[in-house]
């Protein structure tokens, strides 16, 4: 079985001095990545993050993930260069495609070609944060005759793609430091992603060393099977309703959801409150580890087993942090570390 790097974890919360206090906790309670979401309408995810760094030692701090279409990819490059000095060498960069709901559909940008502004943002942040003159002039993307003028980083600031489709995890193979898959817990799925990733590399004649296979894991545990099931439920409910402008994404195959039963999802989005009633058993498994420790125990062992070698451990909104972070770091952590 591959063995596990290190454990991640992230949540959810309105507050940006929460992301504080949790990173402390899970520094000392030994996880190796926190991580800072940002989707339309977070707390800034740069912000929040410096912050953490001024106030943490040796965990490293991701950004998880951003999108490429709200900031030009340069004044991405100027803030990942800041996060890396100030926390000393511990930034991360996660990257993905978003939601076309969140940015063409609430936001007005046009959600066009996403796997060229993903390839444009990393070669444009590539450049810039080595100190290059990077002149690019891209389909989405222009940077002419920009060099830094910031302090570079000692080393090579990774970057992670935030992807499930099939291209983007080719995407990630060519041009990524690692990937983060997310809203699929299925063994058969990540065998697959890392095939497709590893093609991705062959194609581009590069070597995956060092090259991170992690994955966020939306993670409700407890005793009581019911419960732990309940609690995610709302959460699933709005990614689907939010996905489902994009029906051909890996998660409705995996999960089952026809095109009708998309749409619904994503009326309960627009109209109320999240479709949870249309979150079956069979969609909780696909997108969620859920129920006793010893359940979830074997649910990550089949990922981790099918290729998954840094875990990031979600936690659902309204999750107690402290308490679900411990749990993480008593039930898991002795069994894969």
């Amino acid at each position: 079985m591959p063995a596990v790097k290190e454990f991640g974890i992230a949540f959810e919360s309105p507050r940006a001095r929460d992301f504080i206090a949790a990173a402390k906790l899970a520094e000392d309670l030994g996880f190796g990545t926190f991580w800072v979401p940002e989707d339309p309408v977070f707390p800034g995810a740069f912000a929040t993050a410096s912050a953490i760094a001024t106030n943490t030692n040796k965990i490293k701090i991701g950004i998880g993930v951003l999108n490429p279409w709200t900031r030009h990819p340069v004044q991405t490059a100027m803030e990942l260069a800041a996060l890396d000095d100030i926390s000393e060498g511990r930034a991360v960069l996660g990257l993905g495609a978003s939601i076309k709901l969140w940015i063409q559909g609430q936001l007005g940008i046009p959600y066009t070609r996403p796997l060229t502004a993903l390839r444009e943002t990393v070669a444009i942040l590539n450049g810039v944060i080595a100190g290059e003159r990077v002149d690019h002039e891209g389909r989405l993307f222009k940077a002419n005759g920009i060099r830094a003028t910031f302090a570079l980083p000692a080393r090579h600031v990774p970057i992670y793609l935030g992807v499930m489709a099939p291209g983007a995890l080719a995407l990630a193979g060519e041009i990524a430091d690692g990937v983060l898959l997310n809203s699929i817990v299925a063994p058969d799925f990540v065998r697959d992603a890392i095939d497709r990733i590893s093609l991705g590399a062959q194609r581009a004649g590069r070597a995956l060393d060092g090259f991170s296979n992690g994955a966020y894991f939306t993670l409700s545990m407890s005793a009581d099977e019911r419960s732990a099931r309940e609690a995610v439920k709302p959460y699933i409910a709005m990614i689907l309703g939010a996905l489902a402008g994009q029906p051909r994404l890996p998660v409705f195959s995996q999960a089952g959801i026809n095109p009708d039963a998309a749409r619904r999802f994503a009326e309960g989005l627009i109209t109320g409150p999240p479709a949870v009633d249309l979150v079956t058993d069979s969609i909780i498994d696909v997108m969620a580890i859920t129920g006793s420790p010893v359940r979830c125990r074997e649910r990550l062992a089949e990922l981790v087993a099918a290729g998954v070698t840094s875990p990031t451990i979600f936690l659902p909104p309204q999750s107690n942090f402290a308490h679900s972070a411990r749990e993480v770091v008593t039930q898991l952590f002795p069994h894969f570390l």
